[in-house]
C-alpha cells in the first residue's frame, strides 16, 4: 500500500526525474586513482533511495556527479581538472545541464550559507533560476513552512540559528528551487538528536508533498526508514571498479544473510536487526567472498564484547583519585558566559561523555578542560600525578610544569599530558604527509626519529591508514581524516585524551574500531573525555554522562549535580538498553531564544533610507576632492560643514564620536610627525637633529590634522552600517555590476567570520600538539599557510554550494529584494560633492590653496 501511494503521487507530479549512471567514472585532479570507476545505476523518477557503502567508497562523489558539480557533459577533463568517463543523466538531460533540477544538501550547514539573513539564503536559488520576484517570496514562505521555520523572522541572522535550524534552512533553500531531484549527503551528521528529528521530519514532509526523487547518503538510516523504498549498496572490488553489492527494497536488502554487514561497514537498521547484540557482534573475516572490497581501505573491526567494559569500570573504581578536576568553573567565549559553578572530576581509566544539543557549550567546556581556553572564572586543576609525569625532551629538557593549572603550561608540557582531537580534523593538520602528521607528536615530546616513525607506522596500521602514509592529509576522505586526527593525538601518548565528535563520518566498521580503541586506552589508565551526539557510542563505552542543558529543560535520564558525579558502576550488557544511568547536569544559558528585528543601517533615519551604493559613492565624493589641497581653510570648512550636515539629518554628537574614534588616534600622531619632520619654511622655531619645527611645518601639521577629519569623517559615517547584502543588490541592480563578481564577493565577505574562527582553532590545535613554544616566526608562517589551505577549501565548498543553487548559470538572474533609488539619493550626492568643492573654492579666495600641499 505504501508503495502504491507513492507511485500515484509521482504520476501526478510532473517534476520528478529519473537518474541514470552509464559506466560513469571520475578522478579528482589531486588524485592518481578514480574515486568512482565504471559505475552504472538507474533510479526511477520519484523513488526514494538510500545509498550505502563503506567510508571512501565514493558516495559523495556520486552525489556531486548527480548534482552536476563534477565531471563534464562529455567524457574528458572538467574545469576543475578532474577526469570523467561515461555519463550521468537527470531525466533526458546530462547532469551538467540540469541546473535547477537538482537540489543538494551537504553535511556542513555553514558551508551552504551565502548571505547573513535567513530569507536571503532561501531566495538565492530561485533568484539564480530567474524566478519572478513575487513568486520568489511565495516560495520562500512556503519552503520555510515546509521545514517548520515559518515562525522564524526572515531577517534572522544565520549566526543565531542552531545546527538543526541551519540545516533546515539549507533544505528550505533547496526546496525553494522546486527540484525534481533532492540529494542529501549525510545531512544530519553534525546534528544532535533533536536536530536530526527536525531535519528528517522536514525532508519527509517535503518529499511527500512534491513527489521529488530523493537520494540519501547516511551511515545510520534508522530515522529515515519510513520514507525509503529502495536501498543501493556500493563498494570497490579488487579491480578498482565501483560495483553494486545489493539493490532492492529495504526489507529485501537488510534481510539478506549472504552479506557481511560488518565488513561492509554498514549499520543495519534496528528494525531489521535480530537484536542489538547482533548489530554489534564481531565481524567475520574482511576478505569474505561476499564482499568484493579491497581490505586495505579500512581496518578490520574489532570485537565489542562486554569483557572490555567490565575491565574499564574496574580500573576506574580502582583509581578513584581524579586526574583532572574543576573548581567553581565558568566557561564561555569572549565576555559571554555559557555556564557557571561547574565542579567536575575526570578519572583515570574512565570515559566521560559530554552531551547536549548543538550550541550549548560542550566543545567550550572540553577546550577549557584541555588547557586551551582560559576559564572565565574558577579553575581547572591537574593532579600531582599528571603534573609530575616525567617526560624527557632533547630540546626542552625536563618538561614538568610548575603550575597545576593546564592553562599555564607550555605547549610542549601540555602535549605530553593532555591531547585534544578537534571536531574539524583539518584544524589539526600541520604537515604535508600522513606519516609526518603521525610522527609530529612523538618528535615534539622528545622521541628519536626512529622511535617516532615506528610508533606512527604502528598507529597508522591499526587505523587502516598505512596505504596513505605518503598522501597529503587534506586529500583523505572525511572518515580517514578523522582517524588520522585521532592517530596524531594518540602518538604523543597523553595521560588525558579529549575527543570532539570522534565517530563523526565513520561507517560501522571504523566506528567499532574507534570504540574498541577508546576502551583499550581507558583500560590502560588513560582518562577519556568525549564530546558526542552519538548515543550508541555512550552506550557501548558505558560512559559517565555529563549533560549540558538549558536550565528548566528535562533531561532524558535522571540527573545528579555535576559536582557529585562519581565513576560509573558496572552495567551488564543485557541491561544497557533499559537501565537509567546517572547523569551529571550542567545548566547553560539558552542558545535559541532570540527574536530579532532588522537593525537600521544608520542612527539617522534619513541616511538609513538611502541606497547603499549611493551612500558609498557619496562618501567618495565627499572625501576625494579634498586630497587636492593641504591647507587648513578648506579642511576646516569641510569638517565643520560635514559635522553640521550630520547633525541636521539626525546624528547626535556622541554617535558621531563613537563612529570616528579611529581618527582621534590617527590625527595626533600625524600632527606630531608633520610638525617635527614636515616641510621646512619660514622661521625655524626649534631644532634637534633631524627634527625641525618651523612656521611652515606647523601650518602643514594643522592642515593635516583637519584634513584627516575632513576626509575620514564622511567616509566612516556614510559607509558604516551598510548591509553587505543590500549593497550587493544595489551594485547589481542600480550600477549593473556583474552578478558573478558581486555575489561571489559577498559570499567571500561572509567567510571572514568563519576564517577568523579557523585562525583561533588553528592556534589552539598547535598549542595542543606542542607547536606553540616555537618562535613567533616559526609559528606564524606555517599557521598562515594552514589558514590559506583551509580558506581555499572553504571557498571551494561554498562555490559548490552556490553552484548547486544554480549560481553562474546562463539564466538571467532576478532579485528578491528591490534596490530603490529616490530623488533624495541624488540630493545626497549633490551635497556630498558641494561641500568639498565649496571648501576648496573658499581656500582659493583666501589664498591658502596648496595643490597637494606644495605651498
Amino acid at each position: 500500500m505504501h508503495r502504491e501511494v507513492k507511485e500515484s503521487m509521482v504520476d501526478s507530479t510532473p517534476h520528478a526525474q529519473s537518474i541514470t549512471f552509464s559506466q560513469w567514472s571520475y578522478r579528482y585532479a589531486s588524485r592518481s586513482t578514480f574515486s568512482v570507476h565504471n559505475f552504472s545505476l538507474h533510479i526511477e523518477a520519484g523513488q526514494r533511495v538510500l545509498l550505502l557503502g563503506a567510508s571512501g567508497a565514493g558516495k559523495s562523489t556520486l552525489m556531486a556527479g548527480m548534482a552536476g558539480l563534477v565531471g563534464s557533459s562529455q567524457a574528458g577533463e572538467d574545469e576543475d581538472g578532474g577526469i570523467s568517463q561515461g555519463e550521468i543523466r537527470i531525466g533526458q538531460l546530462p547532469a551538467r545541464q540540469a541546473v535547477g533540477t537538482v537540489g543538494l544538501i551537504l553535511q556542513d550547514p555553514d558551508a551552504q550559507a551565502v548571505f547573513d539573513r535567513l530569507a536571503d539564503n532561501v531566495a538565492f536559488g530561485p533568484e539564480n533560476l530567474g524566478v519572478e520576484r513575487e513568486e520568489i517570496w511565495k516560495r520562500v514562505d512556503h519552503s520555510l513552512a515546509e521545514v517548520g521555520m515559518s515562525s522564524v523572522e526572515h531577517d534572522r541572522s544565520i549566526l543565531h540559528l542552531s545546527g538543526g535550524q541551519m540545516q533546515r534552512a539549507a533544505l528550505a533553500g533547496a526546496l525553494a528551487m522546486q527540484p525534481s531531484v533532492l540529494l542529501l549527503d549525510e545531512p544530519t551528521a553534525n546534528l544532535d538528536p533533536s536536530g536530526v528529528q527536525q531535519v528528517v521530519k522536514a525532508v519527509h514532509h517535503s518529499v511527500e508533498a512534491s513527489g521529488a526523487t530523493m537520494v540519501l547518503v547516511e551511515h545510520r538510516a534508522d530515522p529515515w526508514m519510513d520514507m525509503l523504498d529502495r536501498v543501493v549498496i556500493v563498494a570497490r572490488n579488487e579491480e578498482g571498479d565501483t560495483c553494486i553489492l545489493a539493490d532492492g527494497t529495504p526489507s529485501a536488502v537488510f534481510s539478506r544473510t549472504d552479506i557481511d554487514w560488518d565488513a561492509c561497514g554498514i549499520w543495519v537498521p534496528q528494525q531489521f536487526a535480530a537484536s542489538s547484540a547482533a548489530l554489534l557482534a564481531s565481524p567475520t573475516d574482511a576478505t569474505s567472498a561476499t564482499l568484493p572490497v579491497r581490505s586495505a581501505d579500512v581496518p578490520q573491526a574489532p570485537s565489542l564484547s562486554s569483557a572490555t567494559s567490565h575491565t574499564l569500570v574496574t580500573r576506574a573504581a580502582a583509581q578513584p583519585h581524579a586526574i583532572l578536576q574543576t573548581h567553581d568553573l565558568s566557561i564561555g567565549r569572549g565576555e559571554e558566559v555559557y555556564a557557571s559553578h561547574i565542579n567536575l572530576r575526570i578519572y583515570p581509566g574512565e570515559v566521560t561523555a559530554l552531551v547536549g544539543e548543538n550550541g550549548v557549550g560542550k566543545s567550550t567546556l572540553a577546550l577549557t578542560l584541555a588547557g586551551l581556553l582560559k576559564p572565565l572564572a574558577g579553575q581547572v586543576q591537574a593532579s600531582e600525578e599528571l603534573r609530575i609525569a616525567q617526560v624527557k625532551s632533547k630540546k626542552s629538557g625536563n618538561l614538568v610544569p610548575n603550575s597545576s593549572c593546564p592553562q599555564e603550561w607550555s605547549s610542549t608540557q601540555l602535549a605530553a599530558r593532555i591531547s585534544y582531537v578537534f571536531q574539524n580534523p583539518e584544524h589539526q593538520f600541520a604537515t604535508n604527509s600522513v606519516l609526518r602528521e603521525a610522527q609530529l607528536g612523538p618528535l615534539r615530546i622528545g622521541m628519536s626519529e626512529e622511535q617516532a616513525r615506528a610508533r606512527a607506522e604502528q598507529l597508522l596500521e591499526r587505523f587502516g591508514l598505512s596505504a596513505y602514509k605518503n598522501a597529503n592529509p587534506y586529500t583523505l576522505s572525511g572518515g580517514e581524516k578523522r582517524r588520522l586526527s585521532v592517530v596524531s593525538s594518540l602518538a604523543a601518548a597523553p595521560r588525558v585524551l579529549i575527543l570532539d565528535e570522534p565517530t563523526f563520518g565513520q561507517d560501522k566498521r571504523t566506528w567499532a574500531h574507534m570504540v574498541a580503541m577508546i576502551r583499550d586506552l581507558a583500560h590502560d589508565g588513560i582518562a577519556i573525555v568525549v564530546v558526542t551526539h552519538d548515543e550508541d557510542l555512550v552506550e557501548q563505552l558505558n560512559a559517565r554522562v555529563v549533560r549540558l542543558a538549558v536550565e528548566g529543560t528535562q533531561p532524558a535520564e535522571p540527573s545528579q549535580p555535576a559536582q557529585q558525579a562519581q565513576p560509573a558502576q558496572p552495567v551488564e550488557p543485557a541491561q544497557r538498553a533499559t537501565i537509567a544511568k546517572p547523569v551529571a547536569e550542567i545548566s547553560v544559558t539558552a542558545v535559541e531564544e532570540r527574536v530579532e528585528k532588522r537593525k537600521p543601517t544608520s542612527p539617522s533615519p534619513v541616511l538609513a533610507a538611502r541606497n547603499p551604493a549611493f551612500r558609498f559613492i557619496a562618501a567618495m565624493l565627499a572625501s576625494i576632492p579634498l586630497v587636492l589641497s593641504l591647507d587648513p581653510v578648506s579642511a576646516g570648512i569641510a569638517t565643520l560643514a560635514e559635522l553640521i550636515a550630520f547633525l541636521v539629518i539626525g546624528y547626535r554628537p556622541w554617535e558621531i564620536i563613537k563612529r570616528i574614534w579611529p581618527l582621534f588616534l590617527a590625527s595626533p600622531s600625524a600632527l606630531v610627525s608633520v610638525i617635527l619632520y614636515g616641510k621646512v619654511g619660514g622661521q625655524v622655531l626649534w631644532q634637534w637633529g633631524p627634527a625641525i619645527v618651523s612656521q611652515q611645518s606647523l601650518w602643514l601639521a594643522f592642515a593635516t590634522f583637519l584634513r584627516i577629519f575632513a576626509i575620514g569623517m564622511p567616509a566612516i559615517v556614510l559607509i558604516a552600517g551598510i548591509d553587505a547584502t543590500d549593497l550587493a543588490d544595489s551594485l547589481s541592480q542600480q550600477l549593473h555590476f556583474s552578478d558573478r563578481f558581486v555575489y561571489s564577493g559577498l559570499a567571500g565577505m561572509r567567510l571572514f567570520s568563519v576564517i577568523s574562527d579557523d585562525w583561533a582553532a588553528l592556534s589552539l590545535s598547535r598549542r595542543s600538539r606542542g607547536l606553540a613554544d616555537q618562535s613567533a616566526v616559526k609559528r606564524f608562517l606555517p599557521q598562515c599557510f594552514a589558514l590559506l589551505v583551509l580558506s581555499i577549501r572553504r571557498s571551494t565548498t561554498l562555490a559548490v554550494a552556490m553552484q548547486a543553487r544554480g549560481f553562474g548559470g546562463t539564466t538571467k538572474r532576478t532579485h528578491a529584494r528591490i534596490s530603490r533609488v529616490t530623488g533624495l539619493d541624488g540630493v545626497m550626492l549633490a551635497i556630498s560633492l558641494f561641500i568639498p568643492l565649496a571648501s576648496l573654492l573658499a581656500a582659493v579666495f583666501a589664498g591658502t590653496f596648496a595643490f597637494f600641499g606644495n605651498a
